[in-house]
C-alpha cells in the first residue's frame, strides 16, 4: 500500500511533534480517510523525507510524530531547466506537472512572440503561485523530496539579455539533428531546455536562442505540441543520459 506524503518544510528531529495545515488536514482526513496513528511520510523541499505517525485530533487538526529521518536519493543525475513559453489553459500545468514527475530541475516562464495569453502581471505573479503548487503536488506523488523552482515569468527578450553562455537545447522541427546526433559531454552541465508556445518559436527568436549556446534540434519527424514537447524531450534525456 503506498504511503501518503505531504510537503511540510520544518527541521525534522525524531520525535518531533508538527502540525499540518488546513488544506493537509482536509486531504489526509477527509479525502484519503486516514485515521488516527497511520503511517505517513513527510518531505522538506530540500532533500530530507520522515516516516511519521499522524496523530487525528478531529476533521480539523490533525498533526505529525516524526519516526526517523532520511535523505535518501531519488532526484534525477541530470541539471534540467526547461524554458517554456506559457501556454493556453491547463497545457501549462500539465508541462509542469509531468516535468516534475521527470525529474527536472527548475522552470522558467517564458513570453514569447506567438504566446496567445492575455493576463496582466498581477494575474501571471498568481498563476506563478498556482503553478508552485503543482510541483509541490507532483513531487507528493512522485517520491520527489526537493522542489524544483517555478521562476518568475519573463518576456524572451529581457530573459536573453540576462544570459551569457548557455548550454542546453531549443526545440526547433526545422533542425537537422536530433538528441541522438549531441555532444554526450553536456550531460555533465546545466541543461537549459526552450520550447515555443502553441505557435513554436519564430525563426529569430531561434537564431537568438543558438547565440547564447543553445544548440537546435528536432524530436523526429512530427510537431509535437508545446505541452508534449517538453515532456518528450526530457523523456528522452532521461533515457539517454539519466536514471531510466
Amino acid at each position: 500500500m503506498r504511503i501518503p506524503r505531504f510537503y511540510l518544510p520544518a527541521t525534522y528531529q525524531t520525535g518531533k511533534t508538527l502540525e499540518l495545515n488546513k488544506q493537509q488536514v482536509h486531504h489526509a482526513v477527509t479525502v484519503l480517510r486516514l485515521k488516527n496513528n497511520r503511517q505517513v511520510e513527510v518531505f522538506d523541499g530540500k532533500g530530507k523525507q520522515a516516516r511519521a505517525k499522524l496523530i487525528v485530533d478531529g476533521r480539523r487538526s490533525a498533526s505529525i510524530v516524526i519516526e526517523d529521518v532520511s535523505s535518501p536519493q531519488t532526484e534525477s543525475p541530470l541539471n534540467t531547466i526547461l524554458c517554456q513559453a506559457i501556454s493556453k489553459g491547463d497545457r501549462m500545468d500539465y508541462t509542469i506537472q509531468k516535468c516534475v514527475e521527470l525529474g527536472i530541475t527548475n522552470i522558467q516562464p517564458l513570453i514569447t512572440e506567438n504566446c496567445d495569453i492575455h493576463l496582466d502581471d498581477k494575474k501571471l505573479q498568481k498563476k506563478q503561485q498556482q503553478w508552485q503548487q503543482i510541483a509541490i503536488a507532483a513531487c507528493e506523488q512522485a517520491n520527489r523530496n526537493t522542489i524544483p523552482i517555478i521562476l518568475p515569468y519573463q518576456d524572451y527578450q529581457n530573459w536573453l539579455k540576462e544570459q551569457s553562455q548557455l548550454q542546453g537545447f531549443v526545440l526547433n522541427p526545422d533542425a537537422t539533428i536530433g538528441l541522438n546526433e549531441v555532444n554526450h559531454s553536456l550531460k555533465n552541465k546545466p541543461l537549459h531546455l526552450l520550447i515555443g508556445a502553441e505557435g513554436g518559436l519564430t525563426t529569430k527568436e531561434v537564431e537568438q536562442a543558438i547565440t547564447i549556446g543553445l544548440t537546435e534540434i528536432k524530436l523526429g519527424n512530427r510537431i509535437l505540441r508545446t505541452e508534449t514537447a517538453g515532456v518528450a524531450v526530457l523523456s528522452a534525456l532521461q533515457l539517454l543520459w539519466g536514471d531510466f
